[in-house]
């Protein structure tokens, strides 16, 4: 088969360059580059004419288990969508071709592997993005069952987002263009225990949520909630007031020449969320920065105080995590775990203090609201930037793939070993 030539042709340049070990015994591993240039062909025959060099195409390797992996090439220019699975575990497996059918012309922006369907079958969540300049644009979720058979097929799909924008006309005294925008859906969505939870602008409803649950035997996800989030709602009884916010968006709105990255706390309709100055000032200079699922916490640096912390956005308290980051060569970003209870991780990396350079820190949340530390000593694969930061990269070195278990690779090109934690 002349995909098989193609991939058989890489490996055999690779190997009379050395690049494998003599007796070959070793997995050939493939980089994203060798799959782009072979997914250029695929798509072309296919159909798929707007894709023509290695830049029109995205490239993710995508874990199934502790050491079955993926690589999933992917239209990053405005095509109709589609997908090449290229089985790297086992080479000789025929790329599976899945195009988004009904789907008009799109971007996708990211895909991945998750169980959606909480029956421990891997479903693909693709992220499509609609661009047609001023006048629309949309996002949209698209999860496919059985993406490794086929054939593959839909099971659920949702506009995420829907901006119409458009230039009415010039007004009369300084004649400007009068800009008229239209949002029906902006809204973020999580994936727990077989439900779909769908938060923020619904058709016109701020602040609405959906709840969509999978139903086995007619393989589909029915809708079970439909409702609106109160901004506020009193305790009867206490005089407690809690609110209950709607979605909010961490939004990384600059980096700077010196090291620094800003964010802003922002919710669906892109209205900048009040939090005290201090948090706000951090937030201008925070290399690591992430909000939980539920919108709750948020977790921060700080370098005029040298630490790294979390903040509870309802009850506005500040917790430190981390003391002295001065110490560490670099912190990597916050992963969350899936599911309950509420689970987040980070790899900090210290040459000289640590016997493997690296600890694995875990954060549970008990169930009176506490977040509880556990640090693991375990070397995880890193990289360092031109300025010397070093810190392993989320979802390719360390991940959580299920809410009990956290993966993560020892070597660069080593396999996922597991870091089993508590129910």
């Amino acid at each position: 088969m002349k995909w098989m030539f193609q991939i058989w042709l890489k490996i055999g340049l690779l190997v009379g360059l050395g690049a494998f070990c003599q007796a070959c015994n070793e997995p050939i591993m493939l980089s994203p580059a060798d799959i782009k240039e072979v997914a250029i062909e695929h798509f072309q025959e296919k159909g798929h004419m707007a894709i023509i060099d290695t830049g029109d195409i995205s490239v993710k390797l995508i874990q199934t288990g502790l050491e079955d992996q993926w690589y999933v090439a992917f239209n990053a220019v405005m095509e109709r969508p589609a997908l090449f699975l290229y089985h790297i575990s086992k080479p000789r497996e025929a790329p599976h071709y899945i195009p988004l059918l009904n789907k008009s012309e799109s971007i996708i922006e990211h895909v991945d592997f998750e169980n959606v369907t909480n029956d421990e079958r891997y479903e693909l969540v693709i992220d499509l993005h609609h661009d047609y300049g001023m006048a629309y644009q949309g996002r949209e979720i698209v999860i496919l069952r059985n993406p490794f058979g086929d054939p593959a097929y839909e099971i659920f799909a949702f506009p995420i987002e829907q901006v119409w924008e458009r230039i009415d006309s010039f007004d009369q005294r300084y004649g400007l263009p009068e800009h008229s925008k239209r949002i029906e859906n902006h809204s973020t969505y999580e994936f727990f225990e077989g439900f779909i939870l769908i938060t923020g602008t619904i058709k016109h409803r701020n602040n609405h949520l959906l709840e969509y649950q999978w139903d086995p035997r007619n393989e589909e996800f029915v809708l079970v909630l439909d409702d609106d989030r109160h901004e506020a709602s009193e305790e009867e009884g206490k005089g407690v007031v809690h609110k209950v916010k709607g979605s909010k968006i961490l939004v990384e709105v600059n980096a700077h020449e010196d090291g620094c990255v800003a964010h802003v706390l922002e919710d669906v309709q892109g209205h900048v969320i009040d939090v005290p100055q201090r948090i706000h000032d951090e937030l201008l200079c925070s290399k690591v920065a992430a909000l939980s699922p539920n919108g709750r916490y948020l977790i921060h640096m700080s370098l005029e105080r040298n630490g790294l912390f979390i903040y509870d956005l309802e009850d506005q308290r500040d917790r430190r995590i981390l003391d002295d980051l001065n110490s560490y060569e670099g912190i990597s970003e916050i992963v969350w775990a899936p599911g309950r209870p509420l689970r987040f991780a980070y790899v900090s990396v210290n040459h000289e203090e640590l016997l493997k350079n690296t600890n694995i820190h875990v954060y549970s949340q008990h169930s009176d609201g506490q977040f509880i530390e556990s640090i693991f000593d375990l070397p995880v694969y890193y990289e360092c930037d031109v300025e010397g930061y070093c810190a392993p990269l989320k979802d390719y070195h360390y991940k959580f793939d299920r809410n009990s278990r956290l993966v993560y690779r020892p070597q660069k090109d080593q396999a996922f070993k597991a870091l089993l934690l508590s129910s």
